[in-house]
This record gives structure tokens, C-alpha cells and sequence, in this order.
């Protein structure tokens, strides 16, 4: 049974719900890049941070030193965790 907002699978027989969260790139005033949604456990988080943090410098090398974070938001739009970009190359 699949409930909302966030996705369910079975792990080992039980049923687990995962949240939803958005990534972005952010200075924390003006820019912010184009969100990806990733479903993710709360404990992969920075995990996951990394491995967009890599994709997104892979992509866009002038990110580098310029004070951006990547900012992971849950789904009601709160963010819930700020890591600045520069730490996680």
C-alpha cells in the first residue's frame, strides 16, 4: 500500500516509507539552481548531497569557490540540511 506524500517499498517483508526531498545549489540569497527530487532516507542525506555536489560541479565548474551551498529541502519545503559546496568535493 503506497501512502502519501512519500514512496513505500518493502525491506526484508516490511513496508518503508521514503521521503521525498529536493536538492539545489544555492548562494543562500539570490540564485538557486534548478531543484532535483531524490527519494532518500534521512541518514543518506549526506550521501546523497555529495553525489549531486559532484554531478552539479561535473557540470558547472565556475559553482567552485564562490560561497554556494547544497541546500536539501523535506517535503513541506523546510530545509533540513545546508552543506557549503566548496567541503563536499
Amino acid at each position: 500500500m503506497r501512502m502519501e506524500p512519500g514512496i513505500s517499498t518493502r525491506v526484508f517483508g516490511v513496508e518503508v516509507e521514503m521521503p521525498l526531498f529536493t536538492l539545489s545549489i544555492t548562494d543562500l540569497t539570490t540564485f538557486e539552481s534548478i531543484p532535483h527530487e531524490e527519494w532518500a532516507e534521512e541518514e543518506d542525506l549526506f550521501e546523497v548531497g555529495n553525489r549531486f555536489a559532484r554531478t552539479m560541479l561535473a557540470a558547472n565548474p565556475d559553482f567552485r569557490h564562490r560561497g554556494m551551498c547544497v541546500a536539501i529541502y523535506d517535503e513541506a519545503g523546510i530545509a533540513v540540511s545546508v552543506m557549503p559546496l566548496d567541503t563536499l568535493q
